[in-house]
């Protein structure tokens, strides 16, 4: 009896987290900015704005050595 209350209950669990996580997102409200990952991520003109070219420096001590 105990071991079915315990299944009972993780199968529960398991369907609560399951529609939990496909509730949708509500919209923004118009004018209402979200910031999320994606949406700076995938944003191509900002991304280009925001790039910069890494250089590698060369140690001076290791140059002619090898």
């Amino acid at each position: 009896m105990r071991k079915l209350v315990f299944i009972i209950a993780g199968v529960l669990l398991l369907v609560l987290l399951i529609v939990a996580g496909c509730v949708a997102v509500s919209e923004p409200a118009p004018g209402e900015e979200v910031s999320t990952c994606v949406t700076c991520h995938s944003d191509k003109d900002l991304l280009k704005q925001t790039a910069s070219v890494v250089e590698e420096e060369k140690s001076e001590e290791t140059a002619g050595e090898g």
